[in-house]
């Protein structure tokens, strides 16, 4: 599944990528909070979203190191 999501990073530009960057971010306050308001129990979920944003500053230091050569 992991493979699946770096393809899909892969195929988005800079632009949509941190477009996406952001929305992760997001999630996971949203998350936060709703955990600490015991509205969910999907903690789980957190480390899958902080994984996703690793995934994507990664995608997006490769290729702006690309257009930079």
């Amino acid at each position: 599944m992991a493979k699946e999501k770096i393809k899909k990073f892969e195929a988005m530009k800079i632009e949509e990528l941190k477009k996406e960057l952001s929305t992760l971010r997001a999630n996971i306050l949203t998350m936060r909070i709703d955990i600490a308001n015991r509205k969910t129990k999907g903690i789980h979920k957190i480390s899958q979203t902080k994984k996703d944003i690793a995934r994507i500053k990664t995608i997006i230091s490769a290729k702006e190191r690309e257009n930079n050569e």
